[in-house]
């Protein structure tokens, strides 16, 4: 939806609202579901570690225990099996069994009467049965986790993973056989939905590499249904969403508007140079280009000089304009400028370069710079500018002693008299397309050959603007064969490649 539509349909606004409210939501919906289930892994891999720790201290204590030779219920024997003991941390007794009694361990010694084991094994795998919470084996009220193998047996009595059943209470998780017939321990969490919902519900699982069984987390409130007060964050997603439409039209606005593209087109360089030839009207040869600067926006299309300078002025951006443009004109055309010694670079110049005491020594400092001679910069004041005449002779006066050359731009389309051309000593001047064109008008035609009579008695050099057609052309050479042209009847303004192609 275009920004327009927002301007000019407000309910467009009332429209989009739902749907970026809904957007919004399934946003934050699959955003925290993501979190969730990266948690989930992580917290599913400390429990395979966990578990793989402590059947790591298990299986070696049977191992070991395995070891003794001979084993038999001694003395000797019962006091391997007490300092074995004492390597393991989570192996809380070992002993040895003889069909399916036990008949001594560590920590009860040699018993008179064995003690019958009358459980269900599971049998796992590499000859190890398991059993759990197996009650009245000892003269103690305990619960122990039974793991035997070829005639030893340890006991488990602690809870290994109380830490993590306390630590987490939103997850259901277990760890199993890795055929899952056998649990070996599992937490349910007390947020549980009805079966109905049991397809929302996310499941992680990861498998030991050293073990045969398997951890599994389970989230039975993905997403925002894990939050307790869903209606709480709905709202605030509503403000949420209020506010990212508004910054977002603001933002779209802000970044629409020509002042702040401009701000970036100069940052960017993206403000270039295309270049005017101006011609002998006999030889039709070029013997210079007035350098014209160009904006191309992508939103606001080819944009005028006259506005985006304007602008510039405004926003205090012109300056930085007015050097970087004497910078890449200087760059782009000093390559052949520099084999021609007639070939004139005629420049523009407004209000802020006459009154800066630094232009014209930057100016100056590009051609040394660049190796161009001060003569051929054109330097060219058009009568729209609004400063007194003394400013405008004093900036002329000071321009030629740099050895600039100085024209008078545009004549005939300012408030100005012949006062100019008396006051400013000016070596060349540029007839204004409005007069160019009536070159076919039979009334306008006497004041332009009275003008051009003038001019011929000043000893100006005289470049006519606009010229359009053959028409045009062959009067202005009829008159004067010394006269300069320039217009879309010769070229249009080039840009530096189509110049090149043309000079060289």
């Amino acid at each position: 939806m275009s920004l327009r539509a927002f301007k000019e349909k407000p309910s467009a606004i009332i429209f989009f609202l739902p749907l970026l409210l809904l957007l919004l939501i399934c946003i934050s919906h699959f955003g925290a579901n993501y979190v969730q289930m990266l948690y989930q892994k992580k917290f599913t891999q400390s429990l395979i570690s966990k578990a793989e720790e402590i059947s790591s201290d298990i299986s070696q204590s049977i191992y070991q225990t395995e070891a003794i030779n001979p084993r038999r219920c001694d003395e000797e024997t019962v006091n391997k099996l007490r300092i074995l003991l004492t390597n393991y941390h989570y192996t809380h007794d070992v002993g040895l069994v003889k069909q399916n009694r036990i008949i001594c361990s560590a920590n009860w010694g040699i018993l008179k009467e064995p003690v019958e084991l009358n459980v269900d094994f599971f049998k796992g795998t590499k000859g190890f049965y398991f059993a759990q919470k197996v009650e009245g084996i000892f003269p103690i009220d305990a619960k122990y986790d039974i793991a035997k193998r070829n005639g030893v047996i340890a006991f488990t009595i602690q809870d290994p993973f109380k830490y993590f059943d306390q630590a987490n209470k939103d997850f259901s998780f277990n760890i199993t056989s890795s055929d899952g017939l056998y649990v070996f321990h599992q937490f349910d969490s007390e947020f549980q939905f009805d079966n109905e919902f049991n397809s929302l519900s996310q499941e992680v699982k990861s498998c030991s590499t050293k073990f045969n069984y398997c951890a599994s987390v389970l989230n039975n409130r993905p997403g925002l249904l894990f939050f307790s007060t869903l209606t709480a964050i709905l709202l605030l997603l509503c403000v949420i969403s209020f506010l990212i439409i508004y910054s977002f039209i603001s933002y779209i606005e802000r970044t629409n508007s020509i002042e702040f593209r401009l701000r970036n087109a100069i940052a960017d360089e993206s403000i270039y140079l295309e270049y005017q030839p101006i011609l002998e009207v006999q030889s039709k040869q070029i013997i210079g280009v007035e350098c014209l600067i160009r904006w191309k926006d992508a939103v606001h299309g080819q944009v005028s000089p006259e506005l985006f300078l304007s602008i510039a002025e405004q926003l205090n951006l012109y300056p930085s304009m007015a050097f970087s443009s004497v910078q890449r004109a200087f760059k782009e055309l000093s390559p052949f400028v520099i084999e021609k010694d007639d070939f004139s670079i005629a420049i523009n110049v407004n209000s802020f370069e006459i009154q800066s005491s630094e232009y014209l020594p930057f100016l100056n400092e590009q051609c040394e710079l660049y190796k161009i001679s001060q003569k051929q910069i054109k330097i060219e004041i058009t009568e729209r500018i609004g400063l007194p005449l003394n400013e405008l002779s004093h900036f002329a006066l000071q321009a030629k002693r740099y050895g600039f050359t100085v024209a008078l731009d545009d004549f005939g389309t300012g408030v100005s008299n012949l006062v100019w051309l008396t006051e400013i000593n000016f070596d060349i001047i540029k007839i204004d397309r409005i007069f160019t064109q009536s070159i076919t008008d039979p009334l306008k035609k006497d004041m332009l050959l009275a003008i051009m009579a003038l001019f011929t008695n000043l000893n100006r050099i005289v470049i006519f603007e606009g010229v359009e057609t053959k028409e045009q052309c062959e009067f202005i050479e009829k008159y004067n064969k010394c006269y300069q042209v320039q217009g879309w009847y010769f070229y249009k303004a080039l840009p530096l490649d189509a110049l090149k192609e043309l000079i060289v």
